[in-house]
């Protein structure tokens, strides 16, 4: 990953400027009327050559700027980008010690929520990822006791695997302007109490999920809303927006979000 700040004298005129770019773009005209935020720094998230592979990045430590601390989950670039609509769809499973199931569907994410789990012998620790591509048969199995699991899909809205009951816990808007030739990317966001990201933006867009604490969520359209665990929000490519966390706890949320691979 390469982020490739864009400094400014007057930040605060930068922020706002972008804001009201893409606000009257997306709206047709009008005023914006999001509040501004004074960045220390802009950054946009893209993947390049010279990460640890041709089309990866590297999302760790402090990638999205400001003082919040960023783990990749997984990754994958996709080998084509399904028939639209498309949205993040996820479903929830639970299974009992040792039961397992075997299904394939679109390219997903797997997220343990509750419990170990294992993918393909694969052992994943709760609140570890891991990803599985378009239709490839694939076992999910509790391996020791019970498990949780999410499967993320890049899907059409409303969708389900075929063959079985899923449980729909939430999805995204509908995705516009999805990059060509993409490289999905899940990765585990938490801000420290008072704390920030940077002001950024993505080629590609990005979906959040609210794990844990709470956040002031600002981006360049909607202006600011709190987010509380369950709450989810979505933005188009190349939107300028930042979270901040003005509680006295650690605020986590989840991460979808696509780039030009």
């Amino acid at each position: 990953m390469q982020i490739r700040p864009v400094v400014s004298r007057n930040r605060g005129l930068m922020f706002i400027a972008l804001a009201a770019a893409i606000f009257l773009v997306a709206c047709g005209g009008g005023e914006a009327t999001a509040t501004p935020v004074t960045p220390a720094v802009i950054v946009t998230i893209a993947a390049t050559e010279t990460g640890p592979a041709s089309g990866q990045i590297s999302m760790g430590g402090a990638a999205l700027g400001g003082n919040a601390s960023t783990t990749l989950l997984a990754q994958v670039k996709l080998q084509e980008v399904p028939a639209g609509p498309l949205a993040w769809v996820t479903h929830r499973l639970k299974l009992s010690p040792g039961e397992e199931v075997t299904h394939r569907h679109q390219t997903a994410f797997v997220y343990a929520a509750q419990g170990e789990h294992e993918l393909d012998g694969q052992s994943l620790l709760e609140g570890q990822g891991s990803v599985v591509a378009a239709e490839v048969g694939h076992r999910h199995r509790a391996p020791g006791g019970p498990s949780v699991f999410w499967e993320t899909r890049l899907d059409r809205p409303g969708s389900a695997p075929s063959g079985f009951d899923v449980e729909t816990i939430f999805e995204s808007p509908v995705m516009v302007n999805i990059p060509d030739d993409p490289l999905a990317v899940f990765v585990l966001v938490v801000v420290p109490p008072g704390g920030e990201t940077s002001v950024h933006t993505h080629p590609g867009p990005e979906f959040i999920y609210q794990l844990s604490g709470a956040i002031d969520y600002q981006n360049g359209l909607i202006g600011v809303r709190q987010m509380t665990p369950g709450d989810v929000e979505g933005i188009p490519a190349v939107t300028p927006v930042q979270k901040r966390n003005p509680s006295g706890e650690d605020a986590a949320f989840l991460s979808w979000f696509l780039v030009d691979a």
